[in-house]
């Protein structure tokens, strides 16, 4: 009896700690840095879409783009936020929705196959972004002003914004010291790859078999095993040199 209650109780703290904070905690410095650029980033799309036209629905920020904003500025590196991923998933969730609104369904239906519709698209095109099924999702919800516009909804405001979010993350990840885009052109001067380690493509292969592909790219994944490698590599000792044979012989012969 006592061991299935012990057992019984380790059941239930190893189900508890799946419940708790998966990640690490961010440094202070990073959360600041984060909140601030969020803002910073949220306001100078605003400003640019108020000098393209400030009483136009084309040209107005929409509320599923903060959730863009979050992860360009909380997660740079992630292969969601690439440019491609953030600006085509947006429009194609969008277009989508604009599809599906034709049929005039019921809300909830229109909901349900326009947010699976969206991420069929994203997938597809290998344009990933989760804030996409809130776009296909809010459009639905704001539907007359949706159909007023038309597939335009997709091009502006919704790719428009996407595009102006993404220069503006540009400036600020640079500008408080992170590099986005993260796919970045090939460096000639980079070292060439070993021929121990995987090469991108077999990484890529990994990556896509463990379905761990929209977690993390190729790109980070070899500069972790970079790191790894570096770090647990053992120190090099340092040797005296040693000679062999007789000490004078070593010596330069005295000249008569």
């Amino acid at each position: 009896m006592a061991e299935a209650v012990s057992d019984q109780q380790k059941w239930l703290t190893a189900a508890a700690e799946h419940l708790l904070p998966a990640m690490v905690l961010p440094r202070g410095s990073e959360m600041l840095r984060a909140a601030g650029a969020i803002g910073l980033t949220l306001g100078l799309a605003a400003l640019m879409q108020m000098l393209l036209g400030a009483n136009d629905a084309r040209f107005s920020l929409i509320a599923p783009l903060a959730a863009t904003t979050f992860l360009l500025i909380s997660v740079p590196n992630s292969p969601l936020t690439q440019p491609w991923s953030v600006v085509i998933g947006n429009g194609a969730s969008a277009a989508v929705a604009v599809t599906v609104l034709q049929f005039g369904l019921p809300v909830p239906l229109t909901i349900a196959l326009a947010v699976g519709g969206a991420t069929l698209a994203m997938m597809l095109l290998r344009a990933m972004h989760p804030p996409g099924a809130a776009v296909a999702m809010a459009a639905v919800l704001s539907a007359p002003a949706t159909m007023k516009l038309g597939y335009q909804f997709a091009l502006t405001p919704v790719m428009l914004d996407s595009t102006i979010l993404v220069i503006a993350a540009i400036a600020v990840n640079r500008l408080t010291g992170r590099v986005y885009p993260f796919r970045l052109p090939h460096d000639a001067t980079a070292a060439p790859r070993r021929a121990d380690r995987p090469s991108p493509e077999v990484l890529e292969r990994i990556l896509g078999d463990l379905r761990l592909s929209a977690n993390i790219g190729v790109e980070d994944l070899r500069r972790v095993l970079d790191e790894i490698e570096k770090r647990e590599k053992p120190p090099v000792p340092h040797r005296k040199p040693r000679f062999s044979g007789a000490v004078g012989a070593f010596r330069p012969r005295s000249r008569r």
